[in-house]
């Protein structure tokens, strides 16, 4: 797998924001998600990339257009 990248931590950050922002556990939100608690932790955490599929459903879950994954990423910004 390739090394995690800066849009890689911005995108676990945006998660674990919006989850907390929202009430939601992490267990609820890994089940929501139909993955295990340890799949969220890394994600959260930024320790494994959050594949395509999974953000569109974490945009759906969370309610924000997968955009909101990405606006403030600086190495988007070139």
């Amino acid at each position: 797998m390739p090394a995690l990248t800066p849009v890689d931590q911005h995108v676990a950050r945006r998660i674990r924001g919006k989850r907390r922002a929202l009430g939601l556990s992490e267990a609820e939100l890994a089940k929501a998600l139909g993955i295990d608690l340890v799949q969220l932790d890394a994600y959260e955490h930024a320790t494994a990339r959050v594949p395509s599929e999974h953000l569109i459903r974490l945009s759906e879950i969370l309610g924000v257009p997968v955009s909101y994954f990405f606006p403030a990423a600086p190495c988007l910004q070139s």
